[in-house]
């Protein structure tokens, strides 16, 4: 027979133990603590510099600077490129500052942060506002990522204006000048200096002789392309060093400069029309390629309107003769499907100024070209708020050319006024397609 071993008591009492050991021995994960930064009060950007120019000394901020301690933007320029090194620019709606870190990394453009501020110093380098020894680690926190800063449109001459420098409203903006080419004797060159990573500034002008720095670092990941030889878009930073602009690139596909040069153009018909009068100065006749920009009557011509980021073409008169004023568009092949759109806006109303017209036989004398005026197109009036954008709505060009037409074309916008009638109109985002 075979003998049954009784259990082991000591085995049994000892079970559990072990049970209530195991459970007690089980890992308890630590939940990471929220990264947070004590709050205070915010300024803009704006308000920001005017701590300096308040006292022109540099604004060391301190856990007991008082009520200023916060500021919030968006990055528009990173380090990821190379030609940044420990600095990043930063904007908010009331403008932009450039920013010193303590150690490279961790933000990028389109980051949308808080800066905590004490710790830091606001001063200028050289004619460059900036928050100076931002540690990324204690001083920052992000809001957001991905948000999308638009540039602002300038011209060189802008730039070069003694009001841009220390204290300008365009410091450090995030800026696109149009109609603009790097000069002759840089185009064929590189950028920079990749082997001796050598920095180096490259002058970029406009087609009426003002010029600017294009500064490159030789560790920039484009610093080994050659320059290009055309005209056409220049995007980046407007930074400052001394008593002059300099220029960032922040994305090398933001340089389209791939036009025909300054004088170059040779005015053939386009098949589209794409226009928003970027490139104007502030109350100086219109001078844009292959427009014609004249009057039949008086001897005011359209002027460029800048209000704020917004730039357009303006007929305008004082108290004086009448005028009868024409902005006439390049030539454009008809293809039997194009429309027209633009948009408009009218100050103080007394009388419904602006009209629309096309021709197909203009060729640079108004009088001698036969005009046949475009209707259905919404115009601002006298209902529309002063300055408020009217838009056009699509209108089918084919309603006014002749039958079957397979030529070229142009579009007018003709303004008529007397010292009575004096409504000032404005038109901008001029599109054919």
């Amino acid at each position: 027979m075979q003998r049954i071993r009784p259990l082991n008591r000591s085995g049994l009492l000892a079970l559990p133990l072990l049970l209530v050991l195991a459970s007690g021995c089980k890992k308890e994960f630590d939940t990471p603590p929220v990264r947070t930064i004590p709050g205070g009060g915010v300024v803009t950007i704006a308000q920001l510099k005017a701590l300096y120019f308040n006292q022109l000394t540099p604004v060391h901020f301190s856990d007991t600077a008082g009520a200023v301690n916060t500021v919030y933007g968006v990055v528009t320029a990173d380090e990821q490129n190379g030609n940044l090194y420990k600095n990043l620019y930063i904007q908010d709606h009331t403008g932009a500052i450039a920013i010193r870190l303590l150690s490279s990394g961790g933000l990028y453009q389109g980051d949308s942060i808080r800066i905590y501020l004490p710790g830091t110093v606001l001063s200028p380098y050289n004619g460059l506002m900036q928050i100076d020894s931002v540690d990324v680690d204690n001083n920052v926190v992000k809001q957001a990522t991905g948000v999308t800063i638009t540039p602002r449109p300038t011209l060189i001459s802008e730039l070069t204006n003694a009001n841009f420098g220390l204290g300008g409203p365009y410091q450090s903006m995030l800026v696109k000048l149009s109609g603009v080419q790097f000069a002759a004797s840089d185009t064929g060159l590189t950028y920079a200096d990749p082997v001796t990573q050598q920095t180096l500034n490259r002058t970029l002008e406009d087609c009426n002789g003002n010029t600017t720095i294009v500064r490159n670092s030789g560790y920039a990941n484009f610093a080994g392309q050659n320059l290009p030889n055309g005209k056409g878009v220049f995007t980046g930073i407007a930074s400052w060093f001394g008593s002059a602009a300099q220029l960032y690139i922040r994305n090398i596909n933001e340089v389209q400069l791939n036009g025909p040069r300054c004088g170059e153009s040779t005015c053939d018909p386009v098949a589209t029309l794409s226009e928003d009068f970027s490139t104007v100065t502030n109350n100086i006749p219109v001078t844009l390629e292959c427009w014609t920009n004249t009057f039949t009557e008086g001897s005011v011509a359209w002027r460029g309107k800048v209000a704020d980021t917004d730039r357009s073409a303006e007929a305008r008169i004082s108290l004086g003769p009448a005028s009868t004023m024409w902005l006439i568009t390049p030539e454009i092949a008809f293809n039997g499907t194009q429309q027209l759109s633009f948009s408009s806006a009218k100050v103080n109303w007394v009388h419904d100024g602006l009209t629309v017209w096309v021709s197909t036989d203009f060729s640079g004398n108004v009088t001698a070209a036969t005009w046949t005026q475009v209707t259905g197109a919404s115009i601002a009036g006298q209902v529309d708020a002063d300055g408020a954008w009217v838009n056009s709505g699509p209108v089918t060009l084919a309603s006014f050319l002749p039958s079957g037409y397979s030529g070229n074309f142009v579009i007018a916008f003709k303004y008529q006024g007397d010292a009575a009638n004096s409504t000032t109109y404005r038109v901008d985002n001029v599109q054919v397609n």
